[in-house]
């Protein structure tokens, strides 16, 4: 889903729930210290036996069922080694769907040492070692289960994935390419192979194959970064930061049966949101919302799945949605704190301003020391025309945490919405003392110097000066973009060069139209310093309330 969004709400989706994309921390299953043991003569592991206290009592019955299966085939003499290794693998799936890996790494390694020529169990190890290691352990599984099936390619992709991690280029390459040979649509065979040419510094063939990666999955978004640093190796700077600001964490994955059998082997409401937190935290917001709704469907009453549904939905672009969660959960749980910041987002970035400072107004009273929210409901107070109110609140902010960097720099730019144009300098000023890698401070003192109305704190010298090395600094990183060029042509203007001024701001006032991110707001200022300069006239304004920190 598309989706317009205002700067609040592009800010506010920097800042939702800390820990919002992480996977649930509670073990699922537990391992106890009895062993069953495998029968005599067969060269077979103790398998410990898992405890069933923190599961729910469908998946308890599965896991019984499963354990009660393999200690009955065990005690049966005359079963065949297959029956045994199917009955090894299926405890072995469970507690892999599960993501209990070490405990499922036995069962594994039993049913491939009753069954050698079934390539399910090497392949499936090959994935507990991806995830869990050692990486050698991974390339020598996968390498087993690619010599019993050579053409698949969910096998191809996934060893050449471990040769590549392990710096063995000319073994990854082989196995992407012959991927490739038998399945041209698969983006993670493409994936791999551009990989491995931007490792060999072949940066035209690498970006052929993320292209070609890309075409086949638009919403693997780990693509775009390495695509972007090639573009950039290759001097196209436009395309890689058209690439480098759509990255993400989302990797293309090749189509893999066996590794689907045992992911849905068994679904609970734990399983689920684990999953669920994985797809959020790879910025795969559809299958994370499609996950959690799911668990939801489990478990209606759990706040926090609501909550993380929420959080899901938001990033898609689904704010009439992501409102109704989190309206859900604080009905349920008055005192979610991250719940009621988030809907006050959502409800600012749609102008409804009373309603958002009265979400965080709620945080805070219940957790009086939640710095974000008050720094948020600061930067509110000061855009509805209070910003005497949004200086006490940022005070408080500052007490509690004195090295609040946005808290310290909100304060200090909202002492000039008072005309406390001096104090305002010496803060920020200060700030930049104290973080100096937090280049907002520069860009803050560059436009007071430049714009003050107070002619004792206005320096056109000095704005200029600290304003081109704020543009020189942009130039050389991702810097940041439009604020660096209006602060830039503020301080021409102050020097006296309004024509140059000019010129400047009718390319910040037209990159940010073909950006998309020129609101009402934005769209007003610009306009109005851009008629300054052309009537040869100075910025008297650094900054408007809307362009303090979240």
């Amino acid at each position: 889903m598309t989706l317009q969004r205002s700067p609040l709400i592009v800010a506010a989706s920097c800042v939702l729930l800390s820990g919002a994309c992480s996977a649930p921390h509670d073990t699922p299953v537990a391992s106890s210290s009895v062993l069953l043991a495998g029968p005599d003569g067969r060269g077979l592991q103790s398998v410990p036996r898992p405890e069933l206290d923190a599961m729910g009592s469908t998946v308890q019955q599965r896991v019984s069922a499963a354990y009660g299966a393999l200690a009955t085939t065990i005690a049966d003499r005359t079963a065949a080694p297959e029956r045994l290794a199917t009955a090894y693998g299926e405890v072995g799936h469970l507690l892999m769907a599960l993501r209990e890996l070490e405990t499922a790494e036995p069962y594994y390694l039993n049913a491939q040492t009753l069954a050698p020529s079934d390539r399910r169990w090497p392949h499936l190890l090959g994935h507990l070692y991806r995830t869990r290691g050692p990486l050698d352990k991974a390339v020598a599984s996968f390498e087993r289960a690619r010599q019993l099936a050579p053409d698949d390619v969910a096998t191809l992709v996934r060893l050449g994935e471990a040769y590549l991690a392990s710096a063995r280029t000319d073994e990854a390459a082989s196995h992407f390419d012959r991927a490739i040979a038998l399945n041209p649509r698969s983006a993670a065979a493409w994936f791999g192979v551009g990989r491995v040419s931007l490792e060999r510094g072949d940066d035209r063939a690498a970006v052929k194959a993320f292209e070609e990666a890309l075409a086949r999955d638009e919403a693997a978004t780990a693509i775009h970064y390495p695509l972007a640093l090639a573009y950039r190796r290759l001097g196209d700077t436009t395309r890689a930061e058209t690439h480098l600001a759509r990255r993400g964490d989302v990797e293309p994955r090749p189509d893999d049966p066996l590794m689907a059998q045992v992911e849905g082997r068994i679904e609970t409401a734990l399983t689920l949101d684990f999953r669920g937190g994985e797809a959020l935290a790879g910025g795969n917001w559809g299958a994370a919302a499609t996950y959690f709704e799911r668990a939801l469907a489990l478990t209606p009453d759990n706040p926090s799945l609501r909550h993380r549904l929420g959080t899901a939905l938001f990033r898609m672009g689904d704010l009439r949605g992501a409102e109704e969660q989190f309206e859900q959960v604080v009905r349920a749980a008055p005192a979610s704190r991250e719940s009621h910041y988030n809907l006050a987002m959502i409800k600012a970035g749609s102008g409804r301003m009373e309603p958002a400072i009265a979400q965080l107004s709620t945080a805070l009273e219940h957790e009086p020391g939640y710095s974000r929210a008050r720094v948020a409901v600061a930067r509110l107070l000061a855009v509805t025309g209070r910003p005497a109110d949004a200086l006490v609140q940022y005070a408080a902010a500052l007490k509690m945490e004195p090295l609040h960097p946005d808290a310290t720099l909100g304060y200090a730019m909202t002492l000039a919405l008072v005309d406390r144009y001096a104090e305002s300098r010496d803060r920020l000023t200060d700030g930049i003392r104290t973080f100096p890698d937090r280049p907002a401070f520069k860009r803050a003192l560059a436009r007071l110097m430049a714009a003050a109305p107070d002619e004792k704190v206005r320096n056109g010298r000095q704005a200029l000066m600290m304003a081109e090395a704020l543009l020189e600094r942009r130039q050389s990183s991702a810097g940041d973009g439009l604020a660096v060029g209006e602060t830039y042509a503020m301080a021409l203007a102050e020097s006296g060069q309004h024509a140059a001024a000019a010129a400047v701001q009718r390319d910040v006032c037209a990159a940010a139209q073909q950006g998309g991110g020129a609101d009402a707001d934005l769209g007003q200022r610009l306009a109005d310093n851009l008629s300054r300069y052309e009537r040869g006239l100075p910025s008297r304004r650094p900054w408007t309330p809307q362009e303090l920190p979240f």
